[in-house]
């Protein structure tokens, strides 16, 4: 059984590193708060790590080189455990999920599973002139777009994920408005998702979805539904980065001084459960990426009758205070 004391095991050794927090339940302790499961009304299915981008802030070092990815027996046992689980919505991610050769199969098998299928894409594998048949795809299921897109600026956004993918993903956004997403009253949405290009904190939410909004109407023609911010966390290749810029631990003690109470509530692993390209399952995606089980052990897909119970502890660590900074991420 998953314990507190080897919750406190487990925070001890991500903080070797010498950052000179408090761990994340001692913060969590001191508000009187705890993190425990809600109701589980969220699938979230990572297709695996294979990427056509090497993104600076990425949190798994997704990848072209990476083997990691769902085949087609795993695919029928998530197939199989969200026709018993009653989820809300199915959250697809990776890497980038539109480069698993299962992802129409799996779109199609899902959609009628629950009423809110999402993708989340990098806007260039789903544009790289091979998948036209995608954006179809995602129109006949109503999916959910949700789509990264850091800055407004070519030369920061192409630091960050590569050169030439700025005007790749402007085209691909003037796809889907083209599509009807991002219409008001389409039933096609297409939501946006923006994250610091560095070591530092997202400006404000609101103030960032209204510049993102005048400018890209102004300059595309282009238009969106929502725009989200949020700190980028401290694992994979973001961690390598801070590590060998010596940015680690003023970035992680930046993410515990701006700890925000009211954000525990609304964070996503309260009442997601994530599961890995091999079928494993998670807490949430970050989890995934420390190797963090869900109860704190290792689980299959294959051996749950249904969501996990409310009440049940959620593993934390260092990375949990970028969902719980400012606005928080969820």
């Amino acid at each position: 059984m998953y314990s507190e004391q080897s919750q406190q095991a487990t925070e001890a050794d991500l903080g070797k590193e010498s950052v000179t927090i408090d761990p994340f339940r001692q913060t969590l302790a001191k508000h009187g708060l705890t993190l425990e499961r809600d109701q589980t009304t969220t699938l979230q299915v990572n297709v695996g790590l294979l990427c056509n981008q090497t993104c600076l802030h990425c949190h798994l070092s997704a990848g072209p080189g990476r083997k990691e990815n769902m085949n087609s027996q795993t695919l029928d046992q998530i197939v199989d455990y969200a026709g018993r689980s009653s989820f809300e919505i199915i959250d697809i991610t990776g890497g980038a999920p539109e480069l698993n050769h299962n992802i129409v199969n799996l779109i199609e098998r899902l959609s009628p599973l629950a009423p809110r299928i999402m993708i989340r894409s990098n806007l260039s594998a789903l544009n790289d002139g091979r998948r036209e048949h995608l954006f179809e795809l995602f129109k006949e299921h109503r999916v959910v777009v949700v789509a990264s897109f850091p800055s407004l600026n070519e030369a920061q956004t192409e630091s960050q994920r590569g050169h030439g993918i700025f005007s790749i993903s402007i085209s691909a956004l003037k796809k889907l408005n083209a599509l009807g997403y991002g219409e008001d009253g389409s039933r096609l949405e297409l939501n946006l998702v923006s994250n610091p290009t560095g070591a530092f904190l997202p400006s404000s939410q609101p103030e960032t979805e209204r510049r993102f909004r005048q400018v890209l109407l102004k300059k595309w023609g282009i238009i969106f539904n929502n725009l989200f911010t949020f700190a980028n966390v401290p694992l994979g290749r973001f961690r390598d980065w801070l590590l060998k810029s010596g940015n680690l631990e003023n970035y992680i003690e930046k993410l515990a001084s701006s700890f925000n109470p009211c954000a525990v509530e609304g964070v996503m692993c309260r009442t997601m459960v994530s599961v890995s390209w091999d079928g494993y399952l998670y807490d949430c995606d970050f989890n995934l990426a420390r190797d963090l089980f869900l109860g704190g052990r290792k689980k299959h897909i294959s051996g749950m009758t249904g969501p996990p119970e409310p009440g049940n502890p959620i593993a934390v660590a260092e990375h949990c205070f970028s969902c719980t900074a400012g606005a928080g991420f969820t």
